[in-house]
């Protein structure tokens, strides 16, 4: 008898004969389970701390109101939109759409090449937070001083013939 596996199914073959067996796809333990891995992917850390400088920018109270406006019309339903249509067809971005109407299958191709553009901004991001924060535990910060290779004296003159 040879076996091979594979994360989603076992294969068996029986001297001539092979049979398939997939395994069943997890489900979530209860609703709340389901409910707070949501919320931990949707409510990140950027958007917390990005939320008060953005009504700070923008007016306060007046860009406070036309933001919940804005989150109950438009995205609280597009929200249970999408997570309804992944519940109901228990496949991925791409997969949901061809399961629900084949013509909208570049729908989900649309989604995943936003996610193409987007992710490497947020890679950037955070690989220039990791930097300062090694830095930051040296004795010298490197941007402390104008004694670096990057910022030689002809840089600074050109600079300055630039701005005046």
């Amino acid at each position: 008898m040879e076996v091979s596996k594979s994360p989603e199914c076992v294969f068996f073959r029986v001297q001539s004969t092979a049979f398939l067996v997939v395994e069943e796809r997890g489900h979530w333990g209860s609703k709340v389970e389901f409910l707070l891995a949501v919320a931990g992917n949707v409510v990140g850390v950027g958007n917390v701390w990005r939320f008060p400088y953005l009504c700070y920018k923008n007016g306060g109270g007046a860009f406070l109101v036309p933001y919940l406006v804005f989150v109950v019309t438009c995205g609280i339903p597009l929200f249970l939109l999408e997570t309804t249509i992944g519940q109901y067809t228990q496949g991925g971005g791409i997969t949901c759409w061809r399961k629900l109407c084949p013509l909208a299958e570049g729908i989900g191709y649309a989604g995943q090449l936003i996610l193409l553009y987007s992710c490497p901004t947020y890679l950037i991001i955070l690989s220039w937070a990791l930097l300062y924060l090694v830095f930051s535990f040296s004795s010298q910060l490197p941007w402390a001083s104008c004694n670096n290779y990057w910022n030689t004296g002809t840089i600074q003159r050109l600079f300055h013939c630039l701005m005046h």
